[in-house]
């Protein structure tokens, strides 16, 4: 039975149509592999990989114009990079071959058992790279679920507030003020420390004394001496916008 957790998309890199022809034939048996396209040039094909997105390439070595390593190096470059089987009838290259992380050297002619041999290897690699997103995926999610809540001590007790409540913070009289739309928290730690545990994405330090949620925001007035002040939802004190931070507001806000 294939190996469900995927289909392999493959391209093949090919000058030579009966070396083409046969490569298409043998990865044609297996359910899980779809062939994506065929080139005969290094040109073609990297051009190609930027809009086919292939998890797999089969690429000759000795072609004409850009040679197989060349086009490997290219296509290398981007972010999401395709596996690699060299697929060639020179063994002097394989070397060069794995210094570009190849997954396989195939000599032709092909057999069976050597592109069955390749294609498992393949589908070892895509299975931990689906592995390693999934728990990436996961501890992304359970950080931002940590960043939703929050817990201010203040006078003996903690207060549980959802972080997407919060309008701003700010420091007032030696400690700092936590305002939502219904109640003001206060709190003795540094604004600083406050920030390390919002999320990044949703708080903006406007100021060292200011400290903003940015959905909280309607209105951006200039002020003098090209700072600005802001205007937020349900906050009764226009917040400010040091000079250093400037560059990041408009950043933020296209402006």
């Amino acid at each position: 039975m294939a190996d469900q957790l995927r289909t392999i998309r493959v391209m093949v890199v090919d000058d030579e149509e009966p070396s083409r022809s046969e490569l298409r034939y043998l990865l044609e048996q297996f359910e899980d592999v779809e062939i994506i396209g065929e080139f005969i040039s290094g040109e073609e094909a990297s051009r190609a990989v930027l809009t086919l997105n292939p998890h797999l390439i089969f690429i000759d070595i000795e072609m004409p114009g850009l040679n197989g390593i060349q086009t490997a190096e290219r296509v290398s470059t981007d972010t999401a990079m395709p596996l690699l089987v060299f697929a060639t009838a020179h063994e002097e290259f394989a070397v060069k071959a794995f210094e570009l992380n190849a997954v396989d050297y195939l000599l032709k002619p092909f057999s069976a058992k050597r592109i069955t041999k390749s294609i498992e290897k393949v589908r070892g690699l895509l299975a931990e790279a689906t592995t390693a997103t999934i728990k990436k995926r996961d501890t992304e999610e359970t950080q931002l679920q940590s960043l939703q809540k929050l817990a201010i001590e203040y006078n003996g007790k903690a207060y549980v507030i959802d972080t997407r409540d919060i309008i701003a913070a700010y420091c007032t009289e030696g400690q700092i003020s936590i305002q939502t739309a219904d109640k003001c928290y206060y709190s003795n730690m540094p604004l600083q420390d406050l920030q390390s545990r919002l999320d990044e994405r949703l708080f903006f330090r406007t100021h060292r004394a200011y400290l903003v949620n940015i959905e909280k925001i309607r209105e951006i007035v200039p002020w003098f001496n090209g700072t600005y002040n802001l205007i937020l939802e349900g906050f009764d004190r226009e917040v400010p916008v040091s000079r250093q931070q400037v560059s990041k507001l408009k950043k933020l806000f296209g402006l």
